[in-house]
């Protein structure tokens, strides 16, 4: 609610006719504001980066969004795993901005339209999303970023360490009783589950790791 006493300074700088406009145009902005349903405090500090009510706010409409669900908003403990995965991406943007990772444009595009493919969303119902919601027209764009720039940084730094046993995967082979010409295609595909899934520990272990570098700090 607005406090009294700027409520008033600006009813007597209206009472000025020259100033009525001035005051019009306040009064709207203010109570167009999103700030007026969410208080914007700040809820996590990593480093000099910061997590924000409004922050919190956003990814719980997106997350509904996306799951087209309902989430307990009042839940602490829904509260407290999103604010977690908000700090994870804040973390893992530092880290892909330190290590300069480059993503282009088209792994942009090409990652976004498996992703809205895959949730059965199109872009006609992700921007009425966004203005339905007030949210900037970036925000799925900004989280595919740090998705694809994490997904760069942990096979720069670990796929050299990967060591799938091909030995396992022929047996493998063998008991599947697979089609001689589809052995190759079959065996491609369990190399590289398997180099994912060790990616994925690496991935875990190295997110682990960076959060250890920064100063988190809950208010």
């Amino acid at each position: 609610m607005l406090p009294f006493y700027l409520l008033e300074k600006i009813i007597k700088l209206a009472i000025d006719k020259k100033k009525v406009f001035i005051f019009i145009i306040f009064i709207l902005f203010y109570f167009s504001s999103p700030s007026i349903s969410v208080t914007n405090k700040v809820l996590v500090t990593i480093d000099n980066s910061i997590i924000t009510e409004l922050d919190l706010k956003k990814e719980i409409e997106f997350i509904k969004f996306i799951n087209k669900s309902q989430i307990d908003e009042n839940s602490e403990k829904v509260r407290k795993d999103i604010i977690e995965s908000l700090i994870d991406k804040k973390i893992k943007k530092i880290e892909i901005d330190n290590a300069k990772i480059e993503i282009t444009d088209k792994e942009i595009e090409n990652y976004t339209y498996n992703y809205l493919s895959n949730n059965k969303i199109n872009y006609e119902i992700l921007n009425a999303f966004y203005t339905a919601k007030q949210i900037e027209n970036d925000y799925l764009k900004n989280i595919i970023i740090i998705e694809i720039g994490w997904i760069k940084l942990i096979r720069r730094m670990y796929e050299s360490r990967i060591n799938i046993n091909l030995t396992e995967i022929n047996e493998e082979i063998k008991k599947e009783s697979i089609n001689t010409e589809n052995i190759e295609k079959f065996k491609n595909q369990k190399i590289d589950l398997e180099r994912d899934k060790v990616l994925n520990k690496f991935a875990v272990t190295h997110l682990d790791k960076s959060k250890k570098k920064y100063l988190i700090k809950f208010l």
